[in-house]
């Protein structure tokens, strides 16, 4: 580009320039400062929780006005073009941006077409308490220094404010809705029914103490969990899109046939019902429409899930209500074995019959809250003809749990069917199926509850140490607080070597006891891989023998003074035993 071409290009911005700030853009000759640039709410007197309906409209035709008025109780509300519920955060925050903003300048004005001020771009009519319009903006075209031209209607002179307002005040109805689809408290739900297209209405009330009843199609406890959830998707249920308002095809939405009702009366006794109807056209999303509202609305599909409940999902699928932490006894019948554990004023657990024992405290934490959880897969009868079918006539196990001043809650136990097993309450109708794992949870027997560490005796009175493997057999015996090696050497041993072993098998807990109790054959018990026995100060003896591994991370052992009860052992265990008299004897610094 050439010298001569640049002056030609520079020459023409000029006037373009020029022409723009003459012709284009409004005289500010009569511009005047303003002091301190108050704001609008400021200079008009205008108090934005006073303010009781708001009127906007638009030079641009593809908007259209609208009104909106507050109502007895002080909601926003949209009057027109059409009525619905207004956001009320969202009017909130186009009058904050009205009555916050700052006059920038005033100007006299006198053509006020120019300044995009007749007709004006938008028209916001603000009442207070009066018939008329407390105040009415003009807001006109943008200037060159991000302001916008204002006017109020009663005045002469116009003022500038941020440029913003055009964005802030142009709004469609859709923008200014309330897209909450229910407007309630969960907790003010009296009564709630639902019904999917297919199935038996399913209606719940809440109760006084604060749990659901089911009262139709059966009468029956329902799930407060899943009642709970069910509020929640509805109290939090917002409109995607506002698809139609006024007279509207219910055949074209699905809804001449909605796919799920559901409704909540309120305890004042006020209904809110919804309908879902068919796929919408926007991936995702279904047509939902309130029964008492003149709208249709498109929301997330996933409500769909959410509410297609069945009986069996509303209902509370608990089998037995007991107080589980409060419980102090229980007793399990199962054929001619009778287990009963007692807890103590210490709070532990013990095993009083068939055998005083201390009890795992895990093993009946677990039993009393597997039971106090039970729930059912499926519910068999509500009032059952006879028991005999299920096996509750008789049953195969009945656990009873006792508290202080009230009644024992039993559990019956009847035949299995494939992974399941049929149970029912003593004192309630219903026979219920649940799965197969309670057997193993109440039919653990005394195996099973009993306390999984098999010694516990003082380790300093420990005074005697005889371990054998193999052909190996190691004895010491403690000299004051040092132990020695008198077997197959004399001298001293390494005091903490042996002490570990003895904190060793004192401590020792077992994965498993065994019943019945496997063959000796099968434990290799009668020959054990590691037999240790610790002799105490008081001549008492402990032996435990180890015998054969079970194929997996196990091994058999038991207690030679009970020679019945076989338990199982991590296998690493044996090895840890297989000490050696290098790995015992002292080392020359006394180590």
């Amino acid at each position: 580009m050439n010298f001569k071409t640049t002056l030609i290009i520079l020459a023409v911005f000029v006037v373009l320039a020029g022409a723009y700030l003459l012709f284009l853009q409004p005289s500010t000759d009569s511009e005047k400062p303003v002091e301190g640039q108050q704001k609008i709410r400021e200079v008009y007197g205008l108090d934005k929780d006073k303010i009781r309906r708001i009127g906007l409209s638009f030079k641009d035709e593809s908007y259209q006005p609208m009104t909106l008025a507050k109502d007895a109780d002080g909601q926003w509300q949209l009057t027109a073009p059409f009525a619905a519920d207004a956001d009320p955060a969202k009017i909130d925050e186009m009058l904050q941006n009205l009555l916050e903003k700052r006059v920038k300048r005033t100007l006299e004005a006198t053509d006020l077409a120019q300044y995009g001020l007749r007709p004006p771009n938008i028209q916001m009519k603000l009442w207070t308490e009066a018939e008329s319009p407390a105040k009415t903006f003009f807001i006109g075209n943008k200037t060159i220094n991000y302001s916008v031209y204002t006017q109020e209607k009663s005045e002469a002179h116009i003022f500038l404010i941020e440029s913003s307002a055009l964005d802030d005040f142009t709004k469609s109805p859709s923008d200014l809705r309330d897209r909450n689809v229910f407007k309630f408290s969960p907790d003010e739900v009296a009564k709630f029914s639902l019904q999917v297209a297919g199935q038996p209405e399913i209606r719940c009330q809440r109760m006084e103490a604060g749990h659901w009843e089911m009262v139709q199609p059966v009468a029956a406890k329902a799930d407060l969990g899943e009642m709970e959830a069910a509020l929640a998707v509805l109290d939090t249920l917002k409109v995607a899109v506002f698809e139609a308002d006024g007279q509207i095809e219910p055949a074209r939405y699905g809804l001449d046939s909605p796919r799920i009702t559901v409704a909540i009366q309120l305890a004042d006794e006020r209904t809110q019902e919804l309908q879902i109807g068919g796929e919408a056209a926007t991936t995702g999303r279904i047509y939902a429409k309130r029964s008492e509202v003149p709208s249709v609305y498109a929301v997330n599909a996933e409500i769909y899930a959410q509410l297609n409940k069945t009986v069996f999902d509303l209902r509370d699928k608990r089998v037995m209500d007991f107080q589980r932490t409060a419980t102090n006894r229980f007793e399990i019948h199962q054929g001619e074995s009778n287990i009963v554990c007692e807890k103590n004023v210490e709070g532990e657990w013990k095993i009083t019959e068939p055998v005083a024992l201390k009890a795992d405290a895990g093993a009946v934490d677990d039993l009393l809250f597997g039971v106090d959880a039970l729930k059912a897969v499926e519910f068999v009868a509500d009032v059952p003809q006879s028991l005999q079918p299920y096996g509750l006539d008789s049953p195969s196990i009945q656990v009873s749990f006792m508290v202080p001043d009230a009644e024992p809650a039993v559990l019956l136990v009847g035949k299995t069917k494939d992974d399941h097993v049929y149970v029912k309450a003593q004192n309630a109708d219903p026979v219920f199926l649940v799965k197969k794992e309670l057997l193993a949870l109440v039919g653990m027997g005394v195996a099973g509850l009993r306390d999984k560490q098999i010694l516990n005796f003082n380790s300093d009175d420990a005074a005697k140490l005889v371990l054998k493997h193999g052909a190996v057999t190691l004895t010491c015996h403690k000299q004051g607080t040092n132990w020695r090696l008198v077997h197959p050497v004399q001298e001293d041993a390494k005091t903490g070597a042996v002490n570990s072993i003895v904190y060793q098998v004192n401590e020792l807990t077992v994965e498993k006891f065994l019943a019945p109790a496997p063959t000796a054959a099968v434990t290799g018990l009668d020959a054990p891989v590691v037999q240790l026995t610790v002799t105490l100060k008081d001549r008492t003896e402990h032996t435990l023998e180890i015998g054969n591994s079970t194929g997996d991370q196990h091994r058999y052992g038991r207690l030679r003074r009970a020679p019945d009860t076989i338990f199982l052992l991590k296998k690493e265990l044996a090895d840890q035993l297989k000490k050696t008299v290098e790995d015992l004897r002292a080392t020359s610094d006394g180590g």
